[in-house]
């Protein structure tokens, strides 16, 4: 991959992007939609971003287009699209994903995607074929991580998201099927797999919709703790209609709306917190 010269990781953003607009097309109905990021999203390691607006305003596009999942309809267009990464091996490198889209190199944007982002989408999207640890381990193998590695990041999981039994603290959960598993047990895999791989950006879509309010305050709180450990945090931004707990997690405050008289949405508002709720005061999920 093309990059830049290396910067410290303190002053180079995880993700730098503005003026951006995508705009999806039905074939078939010929109706159209778009989004518009048209200031500058800039977001450091270490921060958790809270993505708010009502629903069809197009929050979990933007999540989408920002995760690389899905192609700008116009990367040319684009201002700034930049992910710098960093990990144990390398110094940060900083990558001008516009210039990558532009010239359509599909598989740098696959390898930037699967080696430095999470995701904890709505669907969960986990395979009912493999076990709860499988499924965590799934990035750690794609990423060709050793099995030893990979056993030990997967039993930390585990721990850190509660998924040892209640009672006995054994690995019954660990080793059962996704579809023996309860809707808040399902959603906690989702968030364990997506911080598996130690990425530098996470996105993740409404974590919290299967959960009891108690539950859903420990378990971001444990992905906020674990993702700002070590020596490079990662940078998260979290799609929820939940004010209170943006209120609480929140170092980036990210509004969109839809826009009157179009088929559009549009980000409104960005707003830079400069003190969030203190890490120390946020509990595990126990």
């Amino acid at each position: 991959m093309d990059s830049q010269e290396p910067h410290p990781i303190e002053h180079t953003p995880v993700l730098r992007v503005g003026n951006l607009e995508h705009r999806l097309h039905d074939a078939v109905s010929g109706e159209s939609f778009t989004i518009t990021l048209s200031q500058e999203l800039s977001l450091q390691a270490g921060v958790f971003a809270a993505l708010l607006g009502p629903s069809g305003c197009g929050k979990t596009t933007l999540l989408t287009v920002l995760g690389l999942l899905r192609q700008p309809s116009a990367p040319e267009s684009i201002g700034a699209f930049e992910i710098s990464t960093n990990s144990a091996e390398e110094d940060a490198k900083t990558y001008d994903v516009k210039e990558i889209w532009k010239k359509k190199r599909f598989k740098e944007i696959e390898a930037l995607r699967r080696k430095h982002i999470g995701f904890a989408l709505q669907s969960g999207e986990l395979l009912n074929s493999l076990t709860v640890e499988e499924n965590i381990s799934l990035p750690l193998r794609l990423n060709g991580w050793s099995a030893a590695e990979a056993s030990k990041r997967v039993d930390e999981l585990l721990r850190y998201f509660s998924l040892y039994d209640d009672n006995d603290h054994s690995r019954r959960l660990a080793t059962s099927r996704i579809n023996k598993l309860s809707g808040g047990e399902y959603q906690r895999v989702v968030l364990a797999r997506s911080i598996a791989h130690k990425p530098r950006l996470v996105f993740v879509d409404e974590p919290t919709s299967a959960l009891n309010r108690e539950l859903a305050y420990s378990s971001l709180a444990t992905l906020k703790r674990s993702l700002l450990e070590g020596e490079t945090p990662s940078a998260v931004i979290m799609i929820t209609h939940d004010e209170q707990l943006a209120d609480d997690f929140a170092d980036v405050v990210i509004r969109m709306e839809p826009e009157k008289g179009r088929a559009a949405g549009s980000v409104t508002e960005i707003n830079y917190i400069q003190h969030s709720e203190p890490l120390s005061n946020l509990k595990e999920v126990s």
